[in-house]
């Protein structure tokens, strides 16, 4: 005889976001003492690496944060950097 499991909901939820996640990004500081985000989004099975930068020049509506890729060499460097 078979056992039945069920999952409970914080199970379902975790599969759930696990199923959705694209990346992740970590928290960099540079020698000015500003922070930015250095990570990597996988698209169709390629990572793409990114940075994402406080936009410290917003006016009206203007985007809170800016996003860039990066080339696998480029990312390599700021990460020695940094």
């Amino acid at each position: 005889m078979q056992k039945e499991t069920s999952l409970t909901s914080s199970e379902k939820q975790s599969s759930t976001w696990t199923q959705n996640k694209v990346g992740a990004f970590w928290i960099k500081n540079k020698g000015d003492g500003k922070s930015y985000l250095s990570g990597k989004i996988t698209v169709k099975g390629e990572e793409i690496p990114f940075l994402i930068f406080k936009n410290d020049f917003q006016e009206g509506n203007s985007p809170h944060f800016n996003a860039y890729s990066i080339s696998n060499m480029e990312a390599r460097q700021s990460e020695g950097e940094c």
